[in-house]
């Protein structure tokens, strides 16, 4: 009896252009910029950033192009788009805070790691076949990336006598 092995990997999509990766997130780009409801938005800097998030990955969710461009997230075009979205929210989080203000790390190590969370949810989710519902993408990449930017103090209490 023979065994016989199975590639069962994924196959590896080709790399989009680089017109096609920018025309597509320009297109994400102009989605979320259109519904950014500004420094003065009901709800402070969460209830934007929520708004900015889930518009970004519902678009992304959608798009055909998706699984090719996340399939090679370090295309420079890729880099660079995700590069200015950490910089552009670290700005944004200095501008309007948090409400906390952790000495370390700072906005912009936070807003690094938020925006390269929502991205890496963003991938997997385009990249499984079937996809999760789309909602459930969503709050997935919000849930993350609002832990990064301000995580929620955890207040465990010890149980008597537990040292």
């Amino acid at each position: 009896m023979t065994a016989e092995t199975v590639d069962l990997a994924a196959p590896v999509l080709p790399l989009p252009s680089t017109r096609e990766m920018t025309a597509y997130f320009d297109a994400l780009t102009e989605a979320v910029d259109a519904l950014d409801p500004g420094p003065g938005a009901p709800g402070g800097w969460e209830a934007r950033e929520l708004l900015r998030v889930s518009t970004w990955v519902r678009r992304a969710w959608e798009h055909p192009l998706s699984p090719a461009v996340f399939a090679h997230p370090d295309a420079r075009v890729a880099r660079s788009v995700r590069d200015a979205m950490a910089t552009a929210l670290g700005l944004r989080l200095e501008v309007s805070g948090t409400g906390l203000r952790p000495a370390r790390p700072p906005a912009q190590v936070r807003a690094a790691a938020a925006v390269g969370a929502v991205w890496a949810v963003t991938a997997q989710a385009v990249a499984q076949s079937p996809r999760p519902p789309r909602e459930r993408v969503v709050s997935d990449a919000w849930t993350v990336a609002k832990e990064i930017i301000a995580p929620v103090p955890h207040d465990y209490a010890r149980a008597r006598r537990s040292w």
